[in-house]
C-alpha cells in the first residue's frame, strides 16, 4: 500500500469519527434541553398555581376586610339616626321617628315569594295550565297515540 492511499484512509475514517460524535453530542444536548424545557414548565406552572392562589387569598381577605368595615359604617349610621332622633325634641319641636333597625343586614329573607299565578284562559271547572292533570286526556288518548291500518 502507498503511503498516499494510507493518508485517504485514515483522512476518510476521520470524517465518518467526526461525525459519528457531532451527532452523539448534538442527541445528548437536544436530551437535556428537552429536560431542562419540561422541568422549566413544571416549576412554570408551580409558580403560576401558587401567585394564583396568592392572589386570591388577598381578593378574599380585601372583601371580607371591606365588608366587616361596611357593617361597621352601617352600625354607626344607625347610632347616628337614634340619637338625632333622640335628641331633635330637646332643639326643636319637631319629632323624628327613630327607626330600630336589626344588626343582622345581611340576613334579608322577609321577601316572601308566591307560587306562579295561573292566568290561563279557561273555562268553569277546566284545569289551568299550572295544574298537574292540564293536557292529559283520557278520552282522546287512545285514538291519537295508534293510526287505524288498513289492509
Amino acid at each position: 500500500m502507498n503511503l498516499e492511499e494510507f493518508n485517504i484512509i485514515i483522512f476518510i475514517t476521520g470524517i465518518i469519527i467526526g461525525c459519528v460524535a457531532t451527532l452523539f453530542v448534538k442527541s445528548l444536548n437536544t436530551r437535556q434541553s428537552k429536560q431542562t424545557i419540561s422541568n422549566s414548565s413544571v416549576i412554570t406552572i408551580k409558580s403560576l398555581q401558587q401567585e394564583l392562589d396568592s392572589k386570591q387569598v388577598i381578593i378574599d381577605n380585601f372583601f371580607t376586610d371591606s365588608n366587616e368595615h361596611l357593617i361597621a359604617a352601617e352600625k354607626r349610621l344607625a347610632e347616628l339616626r337614634n340619637c338625632l332622633a333622640s335628641n331633635a325634641p330637646q332643639l326643636s319641636n319637631v319629632k323624628i321617628e327613630s327607626h330600630q333597625t336589626t344588626t343582622s343586614v345581611l340576613t334579608d329573607d322577609s321577601e316572601i315569594t308566591e307560587a306562579p299565578r295561573d292566568y290561563a284562559l279557561k273555562k268553569d271547572k277546566e284545569p289551568g295550565m299550572l295544574s298537574e292533570s292540564f293536557g292529559l286526556d283520557d278520552r282522546n288518548r287512545d285514538s291519537d297515540l295508534e293510526p287505524k291500518r288498513t289492509i
